[in-house]
């Protein structure tokens, strides 16, 4: 008994440990069923989030897709309106500048003269914008190549130069251009596409300055060919500088009134700058007025001798060095007349026919030395004909008579077809003279050559 009595206190005291314990124990039950809830609510409200962002994410990407889709026909809707707009316009324009240039070797009075030299300064505009505008779109479908052949630099300086001589001396300017020695002269890029952005740039400087000077400084810093214009023109106000690169756009309304222009010489420039490496920059006169825009392209280093191909050919010897037959199929009786006055100065035997049919029947009967293939004929258009006149040799063996293809397309991806499918060259209406008989004489060389 006595024995029991002791041990109370100690039962006494392990029972409220034991109690303590288990209310602990059931706190820490309650507490974790609670935490077990919120946890599973939590779970089940982020499940709900992720079920709805990956729907909003599949929604959103198929909206994002329509839009793609949407943008992608628009861009292939504008490329084929620039194109049918391009030949509507270049199919008539062929005939105002092929007429205009026969017209300007004819006799003439001092005042009819000057009304011919008008016109075909205001056809050259109409093609120029023409040409800017297919540029911007092959620019936009990122369909513009640029070359990599070896050229003379300072050849095409000089050109690009003395072709804005006139200009300059009209509005009282001094153009000057300085190359240092150290300068080398034989590069490697696109002749052409630097000459169209030295072009910009300069009849830019010239169209905003009037008695005063216009500079051309060359030089090579580092691994760029760098071109700096200086004006001492109008210049560009501060708060207009930043539209001088965006298309379609001038600076000021009253530009394109007072000096024309369409806005889009600096951005096409731009663009083939980036394209061969390099850039275009503004920064004002100083002092000023006056503008200084920096052209810059990658540099890279050319063979001696490898000039313009067109340098190294005399078309006239070559078109002159015999009777040429030539079938022409063309179904506008004025692109006929046009084509007949512009090689008139030659002695051509010219077989004109007015589809592909024609053309067909003519080259299976007749031998030709080359042929100048129109595309938009009625019944078999020039495509389908060049390609039967090649299938036509390829069964006999014969030797691919040249062929050039005459039409008022243009576009890169156009141009491109008609060489896959057989043609040799291609001149764009409206016909220049000295473009066609370019690419004739580089097409019958090897025959003028053996003659």
């Amino acid at each position: 008994m006595t024995l029991k009595t002791q041990n109370a206190p100690e039962d006494h005291v392990s029972r409220r440990r034991y109690n303590r314990e288990k209310r602990a124990r059931l706190e820490a039950e309650s507490l974790l069923e609670d935490k077990s809830r919120a946890l599973f609510e939590a779970n089940e409200c982020l499940r709900d989030q992720a079920t709805a962002l990956e729907q909003a994410v599949r929604q959103r990407t198929a909206e994002l897709k329509d839009a793609l889709q949407d943008a992608e026909a628009a861009n292939a809707a504008k490329s084929a309106f620039l194109a049918m707009i391009s030949h509507e316009i270049r199919t008539p324009l062929n005939g105002v500048m092929g007429m205009s240039t026969a017209l300007s070797e004819t006799e003439l009075t001092d005042e009819q003269a000057a009304m011919i030299e008008t016109l075909m300064a205001s056809g050259d505009m109409v093609l120029a914008l023409l040409n800017d505008i297919l540029d911007l779109g092959k620019i936009e479908a990122r369909q513009m190549d640029v070359e990599e052949i070896d050229f003379d630099l300072f050849q095409l300086v000089e050109d690009a130069v003395a072709a804005l001589r006139v200009i300059s001396n009209q509005r009282g300017n001094q153009l000057s251009v300085t190359m240092p020695g150290s300068l080398p002269r034989w590069v490697r890029g696109d002749p052409h596409r630097l000459r169209q952005v030295l072009a910009n740039l300069l009849s830019n400087a010239l169209k905003f300055t009037r008695d005063g000077t216009v500079s051309l400084c060359v030089d090579l810093r580092d691994d760029m060919l760098v071109f700096k214009v200086t004006d001492t023109g109008i210049g560009v106000p501060e708060n207009r500088r930043n539209r001088l690169f965006k298309a379609y756009a001038q600076t000021d309304a009253s530009i394109s009134r007072q000096f024309g222009g369409t806005g889009l010489g600096l951005s096409i420039s731009r663009d083939v700058c980036r394209l061969m490496g390099g850039d275009i920059g503004y920064a004002p006169a100083d002092p000023g007025p006056g503008s200084v825009f920096t052209a810059s392209v990658r540099y890279l280093a050319g063979v001696e001798g490898g000039a313009f191909e067109e340098d190294n050919i005399d078309a006239t010897a070559i078109m002159a060095s015999k009777r040429w037959k030539i079938l022409v199929a063309e179904d506008s009786q004025t692109n006929q007349k046009v084509l007949e006055l512009l090689l008139r100065q030659y002695d051509l035997a010219m077989d004109m026919v007015s589809d592909g049919r024609e053309a067909l029947d003519r080259f299976e009967t007749h031998t030709y030395d080359i042929i100048l293939m129109d595309v938009n004929m009625p019944g078999m258009d020039g495509l389908e004909a060049a390609t039967k006149i090649r299938e036509s040799e390829l069964r006999s063996g014969a030797q691919a008579t040249p062929m050039i293809v005459l039409t008022a397309n243009a576009m890169t991806h156009q141009v491109t077809s008609y060489l896959q499918l057989g043609f040799d060259a291609h001149v764009a209406k409206p016909v220049q003279r000295d473009k066609l008989l370019l690419e004739m004489a580089k097409l019958l060389r090897p025959v003028a050559s053996a003659t």
